[in-house]
């Protein structure tokens, strides 16, 4: 019988993130710790060195145990066995499935004509939803959509008599023989922007959400752990326990891993596993799979791409300024080419061309600045705050001024990003790579969940804690999650959405420029090896 116990002391997710304040806090010591006994208990090599190194590695995996509890709210099969994430699967696992019929436009008409039939499942319905076409966002109103036999006739003739069958099932059962729906749950689906997973992605996923019935989509979500299980063997194998332990309580403490959670969503966290397997990978030397590994997760994802910004700067410095061609960066990218090319292949002969022009512009579509959300994050949004303490929501007047300030603020961007590369040509090839969050967080938008992808930047810092930049740095980066676990659970605070990714983006963009800085001050001196080095 399953212990009672663990149920009676399952924690709300608001009562971890609390915690999740005092973990990330003592994560934000450890680095410190750890350089300090580098720099001055290592040496001396005697008996009190020794118990000090054994207690902060001690320290940190009594913090890893505990951030793994916490994380499963103190009741491993609720998280891990009972909950899925209905919302998140009606886009990535109903929408992969049913992909040859719905496309990018076609889930939220689909899904509403669906509850239609089997009777509203919410007396309060909203008075609009939002649909999509080739040309942007617009709002249908739910009572012109219900009198639309034409437009009804139009889904099910997509799906036929059986498949619409199926799909009706598929997502009734997600919305109400599931926990997790309800009426808000709802109302915001019908204005989010919809399935914008890339047709790479929809190539591998199609498949799998095929094979699994919706009764046991839970499976799906532990490929999710899967994945970052594998990223943070690889973080072990190339950099040393220390820091694949302190990757783990960084994802297991981090806010943009409070949604959705490990294991509750279907190919939520495959690019940023992706990522940290690059980084691992470059370290010991496997360029060409390293390539691969970006090019993979560009592929799902689109941005990881700004990742090789590093190792591209690095390599043309070398070819022009050095005269000298750094072989093992042109394999890094005839692997992250022939990657690309061999998934995209894939997705013409499967989806057609056109799939890759449909999703770049549905893309670009969901990242305008009238189409700025709430959870958005970006160096745009750090400069557009300005310190408001009543805003919950980004409304018109945050957007006009995030798009005003565009000109200056992306040459501004720009700027910075080439100074990011003036500073790593002398890196090490592993650090180049890892640093693709800067332009990232610099040139783009995106919603607070993906910059789980600050990951790359703990295994590159806690690869070499004897370095004062990096021991500083992760230190800094777990500071973060501190400031953003107690401004969401502060009661002056905890809805305003507006003040967190203010702050987010206030605390990335001083990590950026800091480092930034930092590396410019090692780049003026050459390093003891050609290139940089990756060992």
């Amino acid at each position: 019988m399953y212990p009672e116990i663990l149920t009676q002391l399952r924690l709300h997710r608001d009562d971890t993130e609390v915690v999740k304040v005092a973990l990330a806090a003592i994560a934000a010591l450890l680095p410190i710790g750890f350089y300090l006994w580098h720099r001055y208990a290592e040496p001396r090599a005697d008996a009190l060195a020794r118990r000090l190194h054994r207690g902060l590695k001690a320290t940190l995996a009594l913090l890893v145990v505990a951030s793994v509890a916490n994380y499963a709210r103190l009741d491993p099969r609720y998280v891990f066995v009972e909950r899925v994430d209905t919302y998140d699967l009606c886009h990535y696992y109903l929408n992969a499935k049913y992909f040859d019929e719905l496309g990018y436009f076609g889930l939220y008409p689909a899904i509403v004509l669906a509850d239609m039939e089997e009777g509203p499942r919410y007396k309060r319905q909203t008075p609009y939803f939002q649909a999509q076409n080739e040309d942007d966002y617009y709002f249908v109103d739910f009572g012109a959509f219900a009198q639309d036999a034409a437009w009804h006739g139009r889904i099910r003739a997509a799906f036929g008599e059986a498949g619409w069958l199926q799909f009706k099932h598929d997502f009734i059962t997600l919305q109400r023989g599931m926990t997790g729906f309800s009426q808000s749950t709802w109302s915001q689906m019908l204005v989010d922007h919809g399935f914008n997973g890339a047709p790479s992605w929809v190539l591998l996923a199609q498949p799998l959400a095929e094979a699994v019935p919706v009764e046991w989509v839970k499976a799906l979500g532990y490929l999710d752990v899967l994945w970052l299980a594998v990223a943070v063997g690889v973080t072990a194998w190339a950099f040393g326990g220390v820091t694949a332990q302190l990757l783990v309580v960084f994802l297991l403490t981090s806010y943009s891993t409070r949604w959705p959670t490990l294991s509750w969503a279907f190919g939520r966290y495959d690019y940023v596993s992706l990522l940290i397997i690059a980084v691992g990978l470059v370290k010991k030397g496997r360029y060409a799979w390293g390539g691969a590994a970006v090019g993979m997760s560009t592929a799902f994802r689109i941005f990881p791409a700004v990742w090789l910004w590093g190792p591209a700067f690095k390599g043309a410095w070398q070819l022009l300024v050095e005269r000298r061609l750094n072989r093992r960066l042109v394999t890094l990218a005839a692997g992250f080419f022939g990657m690309l090319l061999a998934l995209n292949a894939g997705v013409a002969a499967r989806y057609g061309p056109e799939a890759v022009e449909t999703h770049f512009e549905n893309l670009f579509a969901h990242t305008t600045p009238e189409n700025l959300s709430s959870m958005r994050q970006g160096f745009a949004i750090a400069v557009a705050y300005q310190g408001e303490t009543d805003i919950k929501r980004m409304d018109d007047v945050r957007r006009l001024r995030v798009k005003e300030q565009a000109r200056w603020r992306t040459p501004l961007a720009v700027f910075l990003v080439l100074l990011l590369g003036l500073g790593l040509r002398r890196a090490k090839d592993h650090e180049a790579l890892a640093m693709g969050f800067v332009p990232f967080f610099l040139l783009a938008t995106a919603s607070y969940y993906y910059y789980v992808v600050r990951a790359t930047l703990v295994a590159m810092h806690g690869g070499d804690l004897r370095k004062l930049r990096n021991a500083l740095g992760l230190s800094f980066l777990f500071a973060i999650e501190v400031t953003l676990n107690a401004l969401q659970q502060h009661p002056a605070t905890e809805r305003f959405r507006v003040i967190h990714m203010g702050w987010l983006g206030w605390l990335c963009a001083a990590y950026s420029v800091g480092m930034i800085g930092w590396f410019l001050w090692e780049s003026r001196k050459r390093p003891d090896t050609p290139d940089g080095g990756s060992a």
